[in-house]
């Protein structure tokens, strides 16, 4: 096993961190002069009324914020100009994948301003990107990739896959609430990520897995000396373990990016328990004893053989 220790923290854009949650959450809201359109999104984005008019400007309010279906469809309509999709094109079904540079929980805010999107598309090219980013404000970074693969390290029989940053940051952030009291409040976790090495996952999909880990511990006889996030990502299940109260969590990742990310987060959330991380294929863990394993897979992994592994790792095995 390798124990990663990193000397310098990874830098982000305007990371999220806690003396700034509230302000970025704030911003997610509307001004009251915010005024919607509407766009249909199975008509072809060239038949829309004000086509030609599309552009940086068009819709934008005084706060800087424009509903979110005309930045799609200014998107759109550069995607069409430039050959990428037909002229037949429409919002529902020839979008680039649109992911919030910053979300909170379920919250999905229809009026955006600067630097609040990352695009993906598996048929971007280089002057594609550059256009889409340097007219439309609201695009914070612009991927290619095929969205049929998973990206990450599979195993350690695979080769890593990511996403082709083009054009911008694709520096995102994700906050989870989670059940977890502390001083009266419930406690929030600040994901940081990048989404060139990350598979897609929305915050609400993580906040569902800590629902179902909390109900877990809250409902069997777990013991809380030390667990292990067998395959922690950014860190998301680990973190939530160091907040319920276990004595010492392990992190673990085959993908050495990852593991940095996750120190970072582990540092952006204040936890200052007793804590290891790990660089290693999962199948490859020399451990055991510990009282709780959990494994967040791949999609596609094999079960069996991962459960397996991990029964003989700890007394308690969860795979979310």
């Amino acid at each position: 096993m390798i124990i990663i220790i990193k000397e310098q923290l990874i830098i982000m854009n305007e990371k999220c961190t806690f003396e700034n949650l509230s302000e970025k959450i704030d911003d997610l809201n509307p001004c009251g002069n915010c005024q919607d359109v509407q766009i249909k999104k199975f008509t072809p984005i060239k038949d829309f009324a004000d086509y030609d008019k599309l552009n940086n400007d068009y819709k934008r309010c005084s706060c800087g914020k424009r509903p979110l279906d005309v930045v799609m469809a200014h998107i759109l309509k550069i995607m069409v100009e430039e050959g990428i999709v037909s002229e037949k094109a429409n919002l529902r079904r020839n979008s680039p994948i649109p992911l919030p540079a910053f979300c909170f929980s379920s919250l999905n805010p229809q009026f955006i301003g600067k630097d609040s999107l990352i695009l993906i598309h598996s048929d971007f090219d280089k002057e594609v990107a550059s256009r889409i980013f340097n007219e439309v404000l609201e695009v914070k970074g612009v991927l290619k990739g095929d969205l049929s693969k998973t990206i990450g390290i599979f195993d350690k029989d695979s080769t890593e896959e990511t996403y082709e940053i083009l054009a911008g940051d694709d520096s995102r952030c994700d906050v989870l609430r989670t059940l977890i009291k502390k001083d009266d409040k419930l406690v929030k976790i600040i994901i940081n990520k990048f989404q060139s090495v990350n598979h897609i996952e929305v915050a609400s999909t993580t906040e569902e897995k800590l629902l179902k880990l909390y109900n877990y511990l809250e409902n069997n006889d777990v013991g809380k000396v030390i667990a292990i996030d067998g395959m922690c990502g950014s860190g998301a299940i680990g973190i939530f373990l160091m907040h319920y109260g276990f004595e010492k969590v392990i992190f673990n990742d085959i993908n050495p990016k990852l593991v940095e990310i996750t120190l970072d987060n582990i540092i952006t959330n204040n936890i200052d328990g007793n804590y290891e991380i790990l660089n290693c294929a999962f199948e490859d863990l020399d451990i055991t004893g510990l009282d709780l394993c959990i494994i967040d897979m791949y999609p596609g992994a094999n079960i069996e053989k991962i459960k397996e592994k991990a029964n003989k790792i700890a007394n308690d095995v969860l795979i979310i």
